[in-house]
């Protein structure tokens, strides 16, 4: 641990029996604060609520911090996740954030704490000069750091936050007042909302932006799909989501079962929560003030659709993480295992983690970890379904989770997405950054979607139909029916040859029957034979294989004699292209994914298809068999099918995630 640098602010919070309006005298210039002394070694404070890597220095030794008494010459140290909080005898308490540095002391005026680098937040609560932290006893505590010194009195409530960086310093007075000395001697007063900054040697005094008090606003959860579940605070029994919606408390719980999602809506405000599949969260509260509106929720798992209001300051708040929105705005927060991830879609937010501001844009994604520490930012790409202008686009899919919209062009641009060709049921709008948004993909139902720049110029716009996956037409499940006589039955067939039933008149001596089946000029040897007690003989789908037939039905005895000599009819199979839908064969949804899977099946005459993005040649009757590597998460298989003067078909095959 390193020792402390020869510069400190000098930050001082005299408590004992200031007049908080009294201005001091003029003072000299702020030298360098020297190192504290080792003091008579009486406890100066104590050091509690420790988290994350907390480091004590004392006597020359350093060793990991534990909860306890601080003594003159100590020196604490936090690494990049850790906190604590140092508490004095009159009941102040400065809360220390991480990778600060600070060490205890003493001189004639009072205890001295010298900060080397880092945030610390000074608080002197209500009732403090009346001993609410200890022996009673008041205190002066002076707090250096390189560029100055601030003078707070501890006979009214205060919060000063004071931070200090390599170049700059900066007291932020959030409740209270003090006098700041700069190291060359000037002088000024902050009030609260006020705050002093240093930097270049320059100091200026710049007004926070206004607190707005919150008054509580209620907030209504409806289900969104699927199954949506509450749990009322204080109980433990889960219960559906009322059908007609109701509104929460705070302390209760909402949970999504898998496939379901809910919508928590704000009363007054255009701000919408929504809770995606398989996540849980507890409402910890709701307020709105003035244009601003504020949720605070605890995310438990899952994932947390945010879209923002326009035209007004939001904020979302959950434990170590705050997001603050300027106007319309859509992300999705996640719980990870290490902390957040959180995906801006339009709009600008920033990320709030103690004093640390972090800006985040449409387009970005932010890896948070731990309680603390700055996010790792990086570029969001498209879904791996991603649509270009075009109307009428028609998506078959069952479990996708989103859908891009793209266009050309860079540069900034606002977007729009409805459910209604009016745009008067809105999903998502917003700006955006770069060439495409994302947006969850519904189940059924359609989206419109449009770009304009901020002039009002129409960039691009499209619409899409979303269902499940249609059936296809199993023909293995149709049973086509051949009788017994002289004309040839054809049967024409799509996709795999197709299940056969012959049928013959009955003989009136016989107990059963043997059909066998024979390629045309190859009557040497059956190709099927099957003996029945019925006038009619089922062979599954794929027993006969494209090509023409001869089959004949011969009457048996109970012995097995052959009563009468069998005629042969005709039968021919033929493959028709002529399919009207594209059908898929293989993979299934809910395949285990490889690295690899194979992909077959049949589409329309004239039609052109690509698999996630590559061509796939068909045969000479349009079927495919090829091999194609998933994309996405969950894995996917997008088919595009097109063909000249129709719209463009997607059909998307999801896989389990959890295959070979």
């Amino acid at each position: 641990m390193s020792s402390p640098r020869p510069w400190f602010l000098a930050v001082l919070l005299l408590a004992a029996g200031c007049d908080e309006d009294a201005v001091p005298p003029p003072a000299a210039p702020v030298a360098a604060a020297p190192a504290p002394d080792a003091g008579p070694g009486a406890e100066l404070a104590r050091l509690e609520r420790l988290s994350g890597e907390v480091r004590l220095e004392r006597g020359g030794r350093t060793g990991p911090a534990g909860e306890g008494p601080l003594y003159g010459g100590d020196a604490v140290e936090t690494g990049p996740g850790g906190a604590a909080t140092v508490r004095f005898p009159d009941g102040r308490t400065v809360e220390v954030g991480p990778d600060a540095r600070f060490a205890m002391g003493g001189d004639a005026g009072g205890i001295v704490m010298t900060v080397e680098r880092g945030i610390v937040l000074s608080r002197v609560p209500a009732g403090a000069r009346h001993g609410g932290g200890g022996s009673g006893s008041k205190v002066t505590l002076s707090i250096h750091t390189p560029f100055g010194l601030t003078r707070v009195g501890s006979d009214a409530p205060s919060e000063v936050s004071v931070q200090v960086e390599e170049d700059t310093g900066r007291v932020e007075v959030r409740l209270g007042a003090i006098e700041f000395v700069g190291r060359d001697g000037q002088q000024v007063r902050a009030a609260e909302g006020e705050s002093v900054a240093v930097a270049g040697g320059r100091l200026e005094v710049v007004r926070m932006p206004r607190v707005v008090k919150l008054a509580p606003i209620p907030v209504t959860v409806r289900l969104g799909s699927g199954r949506a579940e509450v749990r009322p605070k204080g109980t433990v029994r889960w219960r559906p989501v009322s059908r007609q919606g109701e509104v929460l408390s705070p302390g209760d719980g909402v949970r999504t079962r898998p496939g379901g999602s809910a919508v928590l809506a704000l009363e007054g405000s255009s701000s919408v929560l929504s809770l995606g599949s398989g996540s849980e969260l507890v409402l910890e509260g709701a307020g709105q003030g003035g244009s601003t509106d504020e949720a605070r929720v605890d995310l438990r798992q899952g994932g947390l659709g945010v879209q923002l209001a326009p035209g007004r300051t939001s904020r979302v708040l959950l434990p170590g993480l705050g997001v603050e929105g300027g106007g319309a705005a859509r992300l999705e927060v996640r719980r990870t295992a290490s902390g957040y991830r959180v995906e801006a879609f339009t709009g600008q937010v920033t990320l709030v983690r103690g004093e640390a501001r972090q800006p985040l844009r449409a387009g970005e994604r932010a890896m948070l970890e731990g309680e603390s520490g700055a996010p790792r930012i990086e570029p969001l790409a498209p879904a791996p379904l991603a649509l270009g202008a075009s109307e009428g686009v028609e998506v078959f899919h069952q479990g996708m989770g989103d859908v891009a919209f793209t266009w050309e062009g860079e540069g900034e641009a606002v977007v729009e997405v409805a459910s209604d060709a009016a745009f008067t049921r809105p999903v998502l709008a917003g700006t955006v950054f770069r060439p495409f948004v994302t947006v969850p993909a519904p189940s059924r139902g359609s989206l419109y979607w449009r770009v304009r720049r901020k002039d009002g110029t129409e960039v691009a716009k499209g619409s899409a139909r979303f269902a499940p996956e249609r059936p296809a037409r199993d023909l293995a499940r149709v049973r086509n029916v051949v009788p017994e006589g002289p004309e040839k039955t054809t049967i024409f067939y799509q996709d795999k040859p197709p299940a056969v039933t012959f049928t013959y008149g009955e003989e009136a001596s016989a107990a059963k029957y043997r059909v066998a089946v024979y390629r045309a000029g190859a009557l040497g040897t059956p190709v099927v034979e099957r003996t029945v007690a019925e006038t009619r003989a089922a062979l599954d789908a794929g027993a006969l294989g494209e090509g023409s037939y001869l089959w004949s039905v011969t009457p048996l005895s109970a012995s097995g004699a052959q009563l009468k000599g069998g005629r042969m009819n005709k039968l021919e199979l033929v493959y028709d292209n002529s399919v009207p839908v594209l059908v898929v064969s293989s993979p299934r949804n809910g395949q285990p994914a490889g690295e690899r899977v194979r992909a077959t099946g049949v589409a329309p005459v004239n039609a052109r298809l690509s698999i996630n993005g590559r061509p796939v040649p068909l045969d000479g009757k349009h079927r495919f068999s090829t091999w194609v590597q998933p994309v996405g998460s969950p894995p996917l298989l997008v088919f595009k099918m097109y063909r000249p003067g129709a719209p463009d078909v997607y059909t998307v095959r999801t896989l389990n995630p959890r295959g070979p």
